[in-house]
């Protein structure tokens, strides 16, 4: 796959196979959100033993209905979308023109670990905490007397190779002027799911 898409893909990747680690884990709820919309820049970095990419990008959310995370070059050009929903998650590739969208139960590997869209947003709002830090969260801050945090630190370690994501938030504000849902070109190519699960499997860069 293309490197735009290889990118994407593999922040979701590290999302999933993060939550996944922490079914073993005890968790409570840490957080009671007062807003229902948040928006933010993002600053992105990944990170694997052998290789490093950061990018910009933009985050929106709509508690209990969406998850959208915008990867933007030169600070205009959306190059890549991942979006997640109750029904589905998809990654869009608007370089090439090409998209992943799928349900969370067409993937054996978060069917089998129960990971969902519920189980992503409990991390993003801070609604859960755990004694086995994957995802560490910082750099709070008091947005509509909700305290948020800003940076998100994501590790993840698979065999000899640990991959590591830090999405770090800025200019966060309770915004609801935006489309929850994308929609897909005509002329973009569908990949098939299983592409997702080899990057699932592998987690490589």
């Amino acid at each position: 796959m293309k490197a735009i898409t290889q990118l994407a893909i593999l922040l979701l990747c590290v999302l999933f196979v993060s939550c996944r680690s922490k079914k073993l884990a005890v968790s409570t709820t840490t957080n009671v959100p007062s807003v229902t919309h948040v928006t933010a820049k993002t600053g992105l970095s990944l990170s694997s033993k052998d290789k490093n990419v950061s990018i910009g990008g933009m985050l929106r959310m709509k508690r209990d209905d969406v998850i959208q995370l915008s990867l933007v070059t030169f600070g205009i050009l959306e190059v890549a979308r991942i979006e997640m929903t109750p029904d589905y998650f998809m990654v869009m590739d608007k370089v090439n023109r090409q998209y992943v969208k799928a349900s969370y139960n067409d993937v054996p590997f978060l069917k089998d670990a129960n990971v969902d869209f519920r189980t992503i947003q409990t991390y993003f709002w801070d609604e859960q905490s755990s004694s086995h830090a994957a995802w560490e969260r910082t750099d709070y801050v008091s947005l509509e007397g909700m305290s948020f945090p800003t940076k998100h630190l994501i590790t993840v370690r698979s065999g000899s190779n640990t991959v590591k994501a830090i999405l770090s938030l800025s200019s966060l504000k309770t915004d609801s002027d935006w489309e929850t849902r994308t929609q897909i070109p005509a002329r973009y190519t569908e990949m098939p799911v299983e592409k997702l699960m080899s990057h699932l499997l592998k987690l490589s860069l």
